[in-house]
């Protein structure tokens, strides 16, 4: 067998015998409202700007706000900024409710994590930051930043009552005129 051959097999030997570390968003959980649905890992940074937000808007389908971020002076829309891999608990300033998206940074990548809370919450607990960005060996990186993200608010039920009370109240008076 040619050198060059020998080179060749051992290659793909190694990277056969070598084991895939990719991450998937889906590989970090959350208790107390579980993310509808979740994209990433991606490499770099996540900050709130402009190819963010039109990023989040095409990929859940709302209308997303930049709210601030775990690791701002204040700490944003959060009480602190949780470090390590996980669990780790966000804590809002106040609860939070709709359409909102958790974006969570730990290493040189991120993942954004969707989710509809029917009811206000006022944190979330998340397992581990494996599917944000693990090392080569496979072991979860300790997070660096977490960002929310809400959406465009849900009118509530009373709303669209009122809102259909208005449209038959003027349907009435026009259709009365009439006569």
């Amino acid at each position: 067998m040619k050198l060059t051959n020998l080179f060749a097999v051992a290659l793909t030997a190694a990277a056969i015998s070598a084991p895939a570390f990719a991450e998937n968003c889906a590989d970090t959980t959350f208790s107390a409202l579980a993310a509808t649905s979740c994209a990433g890992a991606f490499v770099g940074n996540i900050n709130g700007n402009a190819s963010e937000i039109t990023f989040l808007n095409s990929q859940f389908s709302d209308t997303f706000t930049f709210q601030g971020k775990s690791d701002d002076t204040l700490n944003g829309p959060f009480t602190s900024n949780p470090g390590g891999s996980g669990p780790s608990t966000l804590t809002f300033d106040s609860a939070i409710s709709g359409n909102f998206v958790i974006g969570l940074k730990a290493s040189n990548q991120y993942s954004y994590y969707f989710f509809n809370a029917l009811t206000p919450i006022n944190s979330l607990t998340f397992d581990t930051t494996a599917g944000v960005a693990v090392n080569k060996r496979g072991i979860a990186q300790d997070l660096s930043h977490a960002v929310l993200y809400s959406g465009s608010p849900v009118p509530e039920p009373e709303t669209y009552a009122m809102l259909l009370a208005g449209l038959g109240a003027v349907g009435f008076m026009a259709r009365r005129r009439k006569s």
